[in-house]
Protein backbone atom coordinates (compact mmCIF):
# COMPACT_ATOMS: atom_id res chain seq x y z
CA UNK A 1 0.00 0.00 0.00
CA UNK A 2 1.24 2.90 -1.13
CA UNK A 3 2.08 6.11 1.99
CA UNK A 4 -0.69 8.22 0.08
CA UNK A 5 -3.26 5.11 0.33
CA UNK A 6 -2.48 4.45 3.88
CA UNK A 7 -2.71 8.12 4.95
CA UNK A 8 -5.81 8.28 3.41
CA UNK A 9 -6.85 5.74 4.92
CA UNK A 10 -5.99 6.59 8.39
CA UNK A 11 -8.04 10.08 8.03
CA UNK A 12 -11.26 7.97 7.13
CA UNK A 13 -10.66 5.76 10.75
CA UNK A 14 -9.68 9.13 12.07
CA UNK A 15 -13.03 10.70 11.13
CA UNK A 16 -15.23 7.61 11.57
CA UNK A 17 -14.21 7.89 15.27
CA UNK A 18 -14.59 11.66 15.71
CA UNK A 19 -18.34 10.94 14.19
CA UNK A 20 -18.81 8.29 16.80
CA UNK A 21 -17.47 10.10 19.58
CA UNK A 22 -19.81 13.07 18.84
CA UNK A 23 -22.89 11.29 18.31
CA UNK A 24 -22.22 9.75 21.96
CA UNK A 25 -21.65 12.96 23.25
CA UNK A 26 -24.72 14.47 21.11
CA UNK A 27 -26.92 11.65 23.00
CA UNK A 28 -25.62 12.87 26.58
CA UNK A 29 -26.06 16.30 25.86
CA UNK A 30 -29.71 16.01 24.67
CA UNK A 31 -30.89 13.18 27.12
CA UNK A 32 -28.78 16.20 30.15
CA UNK A 33 -31.11 19.04 28.32
CA UNK A 34 -34.51 16.86 28.20
CA UNK A 35 -34.10 15.49 31.68
CA UNK A 36 -32.70 19.39 33.00
CA UNK A 37 -35.93 20.77 31.31
CA UNK A 38 -38.38 17.96 31.98
CA UNK A 39 -37.50 17.96 36.04
CA UNK A 40 -37.07 21.35 36.36
CA UNK A 41 -40.67 22.39 35.17
CA UNK A 42 -42.24 19.55 36.68
CA UNK A 43 -40.56 20.21 40.31
CA UNK A 44 -42.70 23.33 40.45
CA UNK A 45 -45.73 20.84 40.94
CA UNK A 46 -44.33 18.72 43.03
CA UNK A 47 -45.13 18.93 46.90
CA UNK A 48 -42.31 21.28 48.81
CA UNK A 49 -39.59 18.92 50.35
CA UNK A 50 -38.02 15.54 49.19
CA UNK A 51 -39.76 15.13 46.22
CA UNK A 52 -38.97 18.56 44.76
CA UNK A 53 -35.69 18.79 46.04
CA UNK A 54 -34.94 15.07 44.15
CA UNK A 55 -36.89 16.83 40.65
CA UNK A 56 -34.10 20.14 40.78
CA UNK A 57 -30.81 18.21 41.68
CA UNK A 58 -30.92 16.07 38.55
CA UNK A 59 -32.44 18.91 36.97
CA UNK A 60 -29.36 20.89 37.86
CA UNK A 61 -27.36 17.96 36.95
CA UNK A 62 -28.59 17.31 33.86
CA UNK A 63 -27.96 20.94 32.34
CA UNK A 64 -25.07 21.59 33.69
CA UNK A 65 -23.81 18.10 32.16
CA UNK A 66 -25.53 19.33 29.12
CA UNK A 67 -24.42 22.31 29.20
CA UNK A 68 -20.50 21.61 29.62
CA UNK A 69 -20.56 19.32 26.72
CA UNK A 70 -22.32 21.62 24.20
CA UNK A 71 -20.60 24.16 25.04
CA UNK A 72 -17.14 22.50 24.14
CA UNK A 73 -18.84 21.48 21.03
CA UNK A 74 -19.77 24.94 20.00
CA UNK A 75 -16.38 26.50 20.59
CA UNK A 76 -14.86 23.51 18.11
CA UNK A 77 -16.94 24.28 15.21
CA UNK A 78 -16.26 27.75 15.21
CA UNK A 79 -19.56 29.23 17.32
CA UNK A 80 -17.74 30.90 19.79
CA UNK A 81 -19.82 33.38 21.43
CA UNK A 82 -22.44 30.59 21.65
CA UNK A 83 -20.46 28.14 23.29
CA UNK A 84 -19.64 30.53 25.56
CA UNK A 85 -23.17 31.80 26.41
CA UNK A 86 -23.68 28.33 26.86
CA UNK A 87 -21.06 27.86 29.62
CA UNK A 88 -22.32 30.64 31.42
CA UNK A 89 -25.67 29.24 31.60
CA UNK A 90 -23.92 26.16 32.83
CA UNK A 91 -22.09 27.85 35.31
CA UNK A 92 -25.18 29.71 36.58
CA UNK A 93 -26.95 26.57 37.43
CA UNK A 94 -23.80 25.17 39.49
CA UNK A 95 -24.26 28.29 41.81
CA UNK A 96 -27.72 27.85 42.04
CA UNK A 97 -27.01 24.14 42.72
CA UNK A 98 -24.76 25.33 45.52
CA UNK A 99 -27.12 26.47 47.86
CA UNK A 100 -28.46 23.28 48.32
CA UNK A 101 -32.75 23.64 48.03
CA UNK A 102 -34.62 27.04 48.01
CA UNK A 103 -35.49 26.91 51.31
CA UNK A 104 -32.02 26.45 52.43
CA UNK A 105 -30.31 29.36 54.36
CA UNK A 106 -28.61 31.68 51.57
CA UNK A 107 -30.84 30.11 48.95
CA UNK A 108 -32.24 32.97 47.46
CA UNK A 109 -28.71 34.45 47.56
CA UNK A 110 -27.43 31.95 45.44
CA UNK A 111 -30.16 31.83 42.84
CA UNK A 112 -30.21 35.71 42.25
CA UNK A 113 -26.31 35.19 41.78
CA UNK A 114 -27.58 32.03 39.47
CA UNK A 115 -30.02 33.73 37.77
CA UNK A 116 -27.35 36.70 36.77
CA UNK A 117 -25.02 34.41 35.14
CA UNK A 118 -27.98 33.03 32.57
CA UNK A 119 -29.21 37.00 31.86
CA UNK A 120 -25.35 37.05 30.32
CA UNK A 121 -24.99 33.68 28.80
CA UNK A 122 -28.81 33.26 27.11
CA UNK A 123 -28.41 36.30 25.06
CA UNK A 124 -24.77 35.53 24.25
CA UNK A 125 -26.19 32.07 23.06
CA UNK A 126 -29.00 33.88 21.21
CA UNK A 127 -28.01 36.81 19.43
CA UNK A 128 -25.28 36.07 17.40
CA UNK A 129 -26.81 36.07 13.63
CA UNK A 130 -24.43 32.50 13.10
CA UNK A 131 -26.67 31.01 16.07
CA UNK A 132 -27.62 27.98 15.25
CA UNK A 133 -30.57 28.00 17.12
CA UNK A 134 -34.57 28.48 15.65
CA UNK A 135 -35.00 31.97 15.40
CA UNK A 136 -37.98 31.60 18.13
CA UNK A 137 -36.01 29.74 20.55
CA UNK A 138 -33.22 32.89 20.05
CA UNK A 139 -35.78 34.88 20.61
CA UNK A 140 -37.18 33.35 24.18
CA UNK A 141 -33.89 32.84 25.21
CA UNK A 142 -33.61 36.75 25.35
CA UNK A 143 -37.13 37.32 26.88
CA UNK A 144 -35.73 34.60 29.57
CA UNK A 145 -32.99 36.73 29.95
CA UNK A 146 -34.43 40.20 30.79
CA UNK A 147 -36.88 38.42 33.22
CA UNK A 148 -33.93 36.54 35.03
CA UNK A 149 -31.76 40.12 35.02
CA UNK A 150 -34.76 41.51 36.56
CA UNK A 151 -34.82 39.31 39.46
CA UNK A 152 -31.24 39.35 39.68
CA UNK A 153 -31.28 43.14 39.71
CA UNK A 154 -34.23 43.22 42.18
CA UNK A 155 -32.28 41.38 44.67
CA UNK A 156 -29.09 42.96 44.58
CA UNK A 157 -31.07 46.58 44.88
CA UNK A 158 -32.24 45.20 48.26
CA UNK A 159 -35.51 43.25 47.54
CA UNK A 160 -36.60 39.99 48.75
CA UNK A 161 -37.64 38.63 46.13
CA UNK A 162 -38.04 34.51 45.94
CA UNK A 163 -37.07 32.02 43.16
CA UNK A 164 -40.38 31.03 43.27
CA UNK A 165 -41.77 34.45 42.47
CA UNK A 166 -43.20 36.17 39.17
CA UNK A 167 -40.04 37.21 37.39
CA UNK A 168 -38.41 33.78 37.93
CA UNK A 169 -41.25 32.06 37.13
CA UNK A 170 -41.68 34.19 33.89
CA UNK A 171 -37.67 33.56 32.83
CA UNK A 172 -38.50 29.44 33.23
CA UNK A 173 -41.56 29.19 31.17
CA UNK A 174 -39.30 31.01 28.91
CA UNK A 175 -36.56 29.00 29.18
CA UNK A 176 -38.34 25.56 29.03
CA UNK A 177 -38.84 27.19 25.14
CA UNK A 178 -35.56 28.00 25.11
CA UNK A 179 -34.14 24.47 25.98
CA UNK A 180 -36.60 22.81 23.78
CA UNK A 181 -35.07 24.60 20.93
CA UNK A 182 -31.21 23.62 21.79
CA UNK A 183 -32.78 20.26 21.54
CA UNK A 184 -34.29 20.53 18.20
CA UNK A 185 -31.40 22.01 16.89
CA UNK A 186 -28.87 19.09 18.01
CA UNK A 187 -31.41 16.73 16.65
CA UNK A 188 -31.01 18.18 13.37
CA UNK A 189 -27.19 17.93 13.73
CA UNK A 190 -25.81 15.01 11.14
CA UNK A 191 -25.09 11.99 13.51
CA UNK A 192 -21.51 11.68 12.09
CA UNK A 193 -20.35 15.85 11.90
CA UNK A 194 -16.68 16.04 12.46
CA UNK A 195 -15.50 18.92 15.20
CA UNK A 196 -14.64 21.12 11.87
CA UNK A 197 -18.47 21.09 10.96
CA UNK A 198 -21.00 23.65 11.73
CA UNK A 199 -23.67 21.98 14.39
Amino acid sequence: MSSVAKQAGDAGAVRTASGAGWETRRIIIVAGLAVGMVLGFAGNFLPTGTPQNIAYLFSSLGLIVAGALYALRLIRTGFDLVGIGIALFALGEVVILSAGTPSDPGGNASFSAGVALYALGLPLASLPLASPFPIWARATGVLAAIAFAAHALMWWTGHQVLSSGPLASIGYVLLVITIAGWILALLRTPATAPETEQP
